[in-house]
């Protein structure tokens, strides 16, 4: 019985839905129908009852859930501990960035920094943005790359940039009618086309339509839009999108546009608040605050991204 066959189980159990938990595991729907049939078989149980909405757990599930989930549990935990000594022998920095902000903001300056400092043992990872706060609150990060909205309770947290947000629609939908920027309200009834949950852009949409009580229906929800977005031949919904993405649109038939949003949006560079106090981590701040002050906005974009207007905090302080 493999570890991650355990996840998923743990997994489909939580969702009772295929779709949200293959988005959330980042696997197929027919990979993880693949894993669980194969616990049923080894196992010699039907775990799960399958219908057109969704799955549900049979009673010998039911039973098994909470073995499984403390053996997943106990794994983490353990690989965890053996990730954080495993640092503490070596020298060794973990950063990470939430599911989202790479498809807007390049990574390559961290990549950067550890050509430029070889000894240094540099993780980069990805994680969804609950799972960065988490591992930030425990110290089994060192830092990591966050969007808005977060509680700085939590978390030490310095604003690099700020940005905005874009939407792709067709031509044909009332919202190209006009370049002028849109206002995040106008939104509101809106079939949407966006992220799976984990996704940074897509967290930062519900945030704003929970803050601005807008409602949208969800129509589609991947981890990869762009070839939804590609192939609309009418009017089906509206699209929030990374500049990375935009740069990506071949489709003539698809108007970009700005939005309005009720609040600022910002990347963060997060750090626990008692970081270990080593030179390392010290100097890998400077570096960050450093890059994203001087470097020119333009070459803070993955390769090919169109321009948007981005600010940076240090130079746009608004009351």
């Amino acid at each position: 019985m493999q570890i991650k066959v355990i996840e998923s189980f743990v997994c489909l159990y939580q969702e009772r839905n295929i779709t949200r938990a293959s988005a959330k595991l980042f696997i197929s729907q027919q990979g993880l129908s693949r894993q669980i049939q194969a616990l049923e078989k080894e196992l010699d149980v039907i775990l799960f009852d399958r219908s057109n909405t969704g799955v549900e757990p049979t009673e010998v599930c039911k039973l098994l859930y909470s073995h499984f989930k403390n053996m997943y549990g106990n794994y983490l935990s353990a690989m965890s501990a053996l990730d954080n000594y495993n640092k503490k022998e070596s020298n060794s920095c973990s950063v990470a960035f939430a599911y989202g902000v790479t498809n807007s903001i390049s990574s390559d300056f961290m990549f950067d920094y550890q050509k430029q400092h070889p000894k240094l043992n540099l993780e980069i990872e990805e994680w969804s943005k609950a799972t960065c706060i988490e591992k930030l609150m425990k110290t089994e990060l060192d830092a990591a790359f966050l969007v808005t909205p977060l509680d700085k309770k939590l978390i030490k947290c310095t604003c690099l940039i700020e940005g905005e947000m874009l939407i792709a629609i067709h031509k044909s939908h009332p919202l190209a009618a006009s370049d002028e920027p849109i206002d995040f309200v106008c939104l509101d009834g809106e079939n949407l086309i966006t992220g799976v949950p984990e996704n940074a852009v897509r967290q930062m949409m519900d945030y704003l339509c929970m803050k601005t009580g807008i409602h949208l229906r969800v129509i589609i929800s991947s981890s990869n839009n762009l070839n939804f977005i590609n192939s609309m031949t009418e009017s089906i919904g509206i699209a929030p999108i990374t500049q990375t993405i935009a740069a990506r649109i071949t489709n003539p038939e698809i108007a970009i546009r700005r939005v309005i949003i009720p609040e600022r949006a910002f990347l963060y560079y997060c750090t626990p608040h008692k970081a270990k106090n080593n030179k390392e981590l010290a100097d890998i701040r400077r570096y960050v605050e450093n890059y994203f002050k001087t470097t020119p906005v333009e070459k803070l974009l993955k390769p090919n991204s169109i321009p948007v207007d981005f600010n940076h905090t240090t130079q746009n302080k608004r009351a």
